[in-house]
């Protein structure tokens, strides 16, 4: 081959990585299908450079096919959501997909296979996207990330198995930005599977209880719409300045940061434990924050739970870089999963010893004092607690969202999950007088 289709062939097998209008570095995939990444010199001699994740250290040399693909490709939609893509764009690979939707991922980087960054030739306009489109797709079992992706400009449905897509929010309407622009809000729409009911009024019940029991989550409402409400989250990796221009904040999830791709997210699978991500968080949080970012890792464990969060897993946490220091990022993606039957019926995480709910108790949160080195009864007394406080709230939750949203029929059962959940602890031996 000369040397001139060489060059060629190799430019058709990279993409160029940036923070705002400066090359972080070059993922490329060669002959052999496999991915490396490069942080380029620009980058490393950066003032304002920082790390893609943990598991990827500032370094000279390439990054490998894992660890590449670890950032990378969690970056993706997956299952049902990533295959409508494919099958709509006729695209394959990681690499395909980075290429046609890479400039609005989660956190601060654009992938693209522009030599410049988007935002240098960014117009600035933005188009309006008309919810009757949304609601059309829902009524004909279309993915919407689908149809946000064939907009102009198209834009990718981020990270997660469930259909959403990204949005910027302003005065009542959605809009798709252009140039690289990033987006405000995440849009979910309703679950139509596996017998999923009312998976908007789910997570909005959820997600709201969390916020009253002290877990810190984004804000969230609902877009009502009898047949099809939306469930509207903020973008928590984004900030809006002085100017009103909104940037973007690095992110890395907890399976990108341990070097870990999306199809071991769950324990189960080879994927995280409920130690490797404490452990995680007490190495890596700046430690003016350390202390607390572990208090609510162990109350996020709690609440999951309680609510019966079984789909809780490791890239459902993930860490901000704020002025350049780590801390742990706001909750999201909590919702009652155990009360529909086709789902993942066991914890995402082993307990002690467990994964069945109903057979974790007292023994089974002092193994896991002892695995994280916290005292004994530490766990114990975090789910005591934060059983009080659900029991303060959650009825009184259900009731508000029922009063705004007759339709909300699940919240009620959500709470009483709440309720069997902690009688099945004290059956196991938490109690009160446990301590």
């Amino acid at each position: 081959m000369s040397q001139k289709k060489q060059k060629k062939k190799d430019r058709g097998n990279k993409l160029n990585v940036f923070y705002e209008d400066i090359l972080v570095g070059e993922l490329l995939r060669d002959s052999e299908l496999i991915y490396s990444f490069s942080y380029s010199n620009e980058w490393m001699n950066n003032p304002k450079k920082f790390q893609l994740s943990i598991a990827m250290p500032f370094q000279k040399e390439p990054f490998g096919n894992k660890i590449t693909l670890s950032f990378f490709e969690n970056l993706l939609p997956e299952g049902e959501a990533r295959d409508a893509l494919a099958k709509s764009h006729n695209l394959e690979s990681t690499f395909e997909f980075l290429k046609e939707f890479g400039k609005d991922c989660a956190g601060a980087v654009i992938v693209t296979s522009d030599s410049a960054s988007p935002l240098k030739k960014s117009n600035g306009k933005a188009v309006k996207i008309e919810l009757n489109q949304i609601y059309k797709a829902i009524d004909q079992k279309r993915s919407v990330a689908e149809v946000i992706a064939s907009m102009d400009p198209g834009y990718l449905s981020i990270a997660g198995a469930q259909d959403k897509f990204s949005a910027i929010f302003k005065e009542d309407q959605f809009y798709l930005p252009s140039g690289g622009r990033p987006t405000t809000h995440i849009v979910k729409v309703p679950i139509y599977r596996s017998e999923v009911k009312e998976s908007v009024y789910n997570e909005y019940y959820c997600m709201k209880l969390a916020r009253r029991v002290g877990l810190n989550v984004p804000e969230c409402f609902i877009i009502d719409n009898i047949n099809h409400p939306l469930y509207v989250i903020s973008r928590y990796d984004r900030f809006t300045d002085n100017n009103g221009s909104v940037h973007r904040i690095h992110q890395q999830d907890f399976c990108q940061a341990q070097g870990i791709v999306s199809e071991q997210k769950y324990e189960d699978k080879g994927g995280p434990n409920i130690k490797d991500n404490y452990h995680l968080i007490k190495t890596n949080v700046t430690i003016k924050k350390r202390s607390s970012a572990l208090l609510n890792y162990l109350d996020w464990i709690c609440f999951n739970f309680l609510i019966g969060n079984n789909d809780g897993h490791s890239k459902n946490l993930s860490f901000l870089l704020n002025n350049n220091k780590i801390e742990l990022a706001p909750f999201y993606d909590l919702m009652c999963t155990a009360i529909y039957p086709k789902l993942k019926r066991n914890f995402s995480f082993k307990i002690g010893d467990r994964d069945n709910a109903s057979r974790i108790g007292k023994n089974q949160l002092e193994i896991l004092d002892c695995e994280l080195g916290l005292k004994k009864g530490t766990s114990g007394k975090k789910m005591l607690l934060m059983i009080e406080k659900l029991f303060e709230h959650k009825d009184a939750l259900a009731s508000e969202i029922r009063s705004e949203y007759p339709h909300a029929k699940i919240v009620k059962r959500i709470a009483e999950l709440i309720r069997d959940r902690s009688t099945s602890l004290s059956k196991q031996g938490l109690t009160s007088g446990s301590y």
